[in-house]
């Protein structure tokens, strides 16, 4: 009898110190809050229904409304416009600020993402561009080498030594008034005669442009490489551009404010 009393004293001890255990573990257990789990879903909802496109691309356009304005007016767009056409290309979409036309494509820089989009949009819409011309005479060679160095530094594969250096043999110093009423400052020919631009802003970027695709991106980037293509006639060109190119041998980049008060 004794032994049966103590076996059941060991089982109870067991089951109590078992049930114990249990208890611990229970009361230790990582339990899911659904209070703060629900919380948290309305919270992501509530940011995701006030994401307002418009304001943010309202307010992009406005931190930058310098850069937003140089190139409405040089492609002859309001900048209301403007706005309106990229709110409307982005529709029903998170606005992506490194490709405001959704082109898919990841601009490195904002300039080339604005001029993307601007020459698209041209193609797209022309109605809403009303571009005057106007004559580059007008303008002070400080203001337009200040283009040439600005879209250089957009375009970063060419050289602003080299492409300035071209303009000032192509224009004499940029003196020759019959290729800068035509905004042209490299001798473009097109099937009637010297190509025209409409404002000396186009003209210096649609050069430097040019000389990103179809000279620097093909290989071309020396002068020598140039040349060959650029002007293969000539036994003194390359001559003379790595002579006058020291002009303007500096690394400084002007910014858009800086740009602006040359003109």
């Amino acid at each position: 009898m004794k032994n049966i009393s103590e076996l059941k004293r060991k089982i109870i001890v067991r089951v109590i110190t078992f049930s114990v255990v249990i208890a611990c573990i229970y009361n230790n257990f990582p339990t899911i809050n659904t209070k703060t789990t629900e919380t948290s879903s309305v919270i992501e909802l509530q940011t995701i229904n006030e994401y307002n496109l418009e304001e943010d691309i309202i307010n992009y356009i406005n931190e930058n409304n310098e850069i937003f304005n140089f190139y409405a007016n040089m492609f002859g767009i309001t900048i209301q416009d403007l706005k309106k056409s990229i709110i409307n290309d982005n529709v029903n979409k998170t606005f992506n600020r490194n490709d405001i036309g959704n082109f898919n494509i990841n601009y490195s820089n904002m300039d080339m993402n604005i001029i993307d989009y601007l020459f698209n949009l041209k193609k797209s819409n022309p109605k809403l561009f009303k571009q005057e011309y106007t004559n580059a005479n007008d303008y002070n060679k400080d203001y337009i080498y200040g283009l040439i160095n600005y879209f250089s530094n957009v375009y970063e594969n060419v050289d602003y030594n080299v492409l300035s250096a071209i303009a000032y043999i192509e224009t004499g110093n940029l003196n020759s008034k019959y290729m800068l009423k035509c905004n042209n400052i490299y001798g473009g020919i097109g099937s009637k005669g010297l190509i025209k631009y409409n404002n000396i802003e186009i003209g210096v970027l649609s050069y430097v442009k040019m000389m990103s695709k179809y000279y620097y991106g093909k290989g071309l980037n020396t002068v020598e490489l140039i040349a060959k293509k650029y002007n293969p006639g000539s036994t003194t060109w390359v001559g003379n551009i790595n002579k006058y190119k020291l002009k303007f041998d500096n690394n400084q980049k002007i910014d858009i404010n800086t740009l602006i008060n040359l003109k």
